[in-house]
């Protein structure tokens, strides 16, 4: 039952973030970072509820790489934010910061 909710959050995550790409000439830059920062939330947090739930409770226990997992899942979900998700809501975000 969980992954089958976490899969609906990713779902819910990717459809918000869809609409927001297709729609951003119609909104401001804080809105779409705002409401991207929390589709990346959503997306994290579904992608590591559906990662521990996938894996059995005797395993995670002695498993030392699952903190490395989820870590190395969670520098990678940040990276494409930062690198291809605000750049391709607002192309002058970054500039915007530098000036």
């Amino acid at each position: 039952m969980a992954r089958r909710i976490y899969r609906i959050l990713i779902g819910i995550a990717i459809g918000i973030g869809a609409y927001l790409i297709l729609t951003r000439a119609s909104h401001s830059d804080v809105f779409l970072i705002s409401i991207s920062s929390v589709v990346f939330l959503l997306m994290s947090v579904s992608t590591h509820g559906l990662i521990a739930h996938s894996v059995r409770p005797k395993i995670k226990e002695g498993l030392f790489g699952y903190p490395l997992l989820m870590g190395l899942v969670t520098v990678i979900l940040f990276l494409l934010f930062i690198f291809f998700i605000i750049p391709a809501l607002s192309p002058d975000f970054f500039y915007l910061k530098l000036k």
